[in-house]
Formats: C-alpha cells, sequence, structure tokens
C-alpha cells in the first residue's frame, strides 16, 4: 500500500469515527429527552392525581390530642400489646412493610390485641412534611386511622394539600370540615412534625421503617407476617 492509499484510508477512517460520534451524541441526547420528558410527566401525575379510593377501614379511632414529641396513638390504649412505628410516607420501603404488615396489625388493632405508637419522620421531601402535619390533623379530627391507611395506599402521590385534604373526603365519611383544611393548608402541626424527627435522632432511629414491640427493636429483615401474628398472639394471650 503506498502513501496515497494509506492517507485515503486514514481519512475514511477518521471520517467514519466522527460520524459515529454523531450518532451516540444524538442517540444520548434522544435518550436524556425522553428521560427528562418522562420525569416531568411522572411529576407532574404525581401533582394532578386525586388519591385512589381506600378499603373500608374496620380499626376505631377517637379523637387525640397531638403534643409536640409524643406519637399519635391508634387503637385501644387498653391494648397489651403496643407496636412503635417510624415511618416516612413518602419512604417507599415503608409502603412495602404496610403492604406487608399492615394487615397483620390492623387485624391486631381490631381485636384488640394491638396499639400503635405512631412516629411520622418526614426527611424524604417537602411531600412528607405536608404528610405527616396532615396525619397529625387527621388524628386530631377522630379519623387518624383510616387516614394513615390511606396515605400508605397511595404512595406514589406527591401528597400537596388539594390531595391531602382529597383523602380526608374518602376515609372521613364525608367532606372534610373546615377546621381540617385550615389544619392542612396552614401547616398548623409544623412543631409536632419537627418534635418527631428530633425525638427520633434522639432514640437512634435513623432508617424507616423501623418497629419495636413492646419497646423492644424488631428485625424487619428476617420479620414474616406469620411470626408478627405469633408474637402478638402470644404476647396478648394472659
Amino acid at each position: 500500500m503506498n502513501a496515497r492509499e494509506r492517507a485515503r484510508l486514514a481519512a475514511e477512517q477518521a471520517a467514519a469515527r466522527k460520524r459515529d460520534r454523531r450518532i451516540l451524541i444524538m442517540v444520548i441526547a434522544a435518550f436524556v429527552v425522553i428521560v427528562v420528558a418522562g420525569g416531568i410527566a411522572f411529576q407532574a401525575w404525581r401533582t394532578s392525581r386525586a388519591p385512589s379510593s381506600v378499603s373500608s377501614v374496620s380499626a376505631s379511632a377517637s379523637p387525640v390530642t397531638v403534643t409536640n414529641g409524643r406519637p399519635i396513638p391508634l387503637g385501644s390504649a387498653e391494648a397489651p400489646v403496643t407496636i412503635t412505628l417510624y415511618e416516612d410516607f413518602h419512604c417507599p420501603h415503608c409502603a412495602e412493610f404496610e403492604e406487608k404488615f399492615g394487615p397483620t396489625i390492623t387485624a391486631a388493632q381490631d381485636q384488640g390485641k394491638a396499639a400503635v405508637e405512631l412516629y411520622p419522620m418526614s426527611f424524604i421531601d417537602a411531600g412528607s412534611a405536608a404528610a405527616a402535619n396532615a396525619m397529625a390533623c387527621a388524628a386530631e379530627a377522630g379519623f387518624g386511622q383510616a387516614y394513615y391507611l390511606g396515605l400508605f395506599a397511595n404512595p406514589t402521590l406527591q401528597w400537596n394539600d388539594r390531595q391531602l385534604v382529597a383523602l380526608a373526603s374518602q376515609v372521613s365519611g364525608g367532606g372534610p370540615s373546615d377546621s381540617f383544611r385550615t389544619c392542612v393548608t396552614s401547616r398548623a402541626h409544623a412543631d409536632w412534625v419537627a418534635s418527631i424527627n428530633s425525638v427520633a435522632e434522639a432514640n437512634h432511629v435513623d432508617q424507616t421503617p423501623s418497629m419495636f414491640f413492646n419497646s423492644r427493636p424488631m428485625d424487619l429483615a428476617t420479620l414474616t407476617p406469620q411470626a408478627l401474628q405469633s408474637v402478638i398472639d402470644k404476647a396478648a394471650t394472659p
């Protein structure tokens, strides 16, 4: 191969590499556009969609007093078992926990075997804090149990004020009161929300979900619904 042919071949190879780089850049750009557009669409869906309907709730609830640094009690105060939960309403693992263990815990509440101490943490995003505040508003209004289940039944929502008020319409047995709306939109329990995060830190709780059974930490990596049912039944037996 003479010098002229080598030069021609080198030029062709350089042109091919340049063409491949252009194609690669175009493919990457198109992929980025698709990802960004999908993210925008998903965020818009999270923000605009109303909460899905939730199953009927049989666990009883009554109005509670919301006190800084104290959990929201759900279930009978006379129950022999206390299940303490640290959860974030925007935590995907918490939604998975509720799907897996929620029916067992709710059934134990219905049977008077267990009560829940709920610490709604809010470290993921603004929706976490808004949902935690609304949870306190619902507990104060007397439908905390149903609202709690409704929040976790819709784990992908943004939880803006409109969605939080709409959820109350579904679970409270009627339209939300003006006081509930004001409680949600004014962030009436913002100090309480902050205090819950502080309590979690003081108690060395650094992940959600975290669960304690009569003050004893539970290993959620190995726990099964059947095992939880067994320890509840055992602890609740006189």
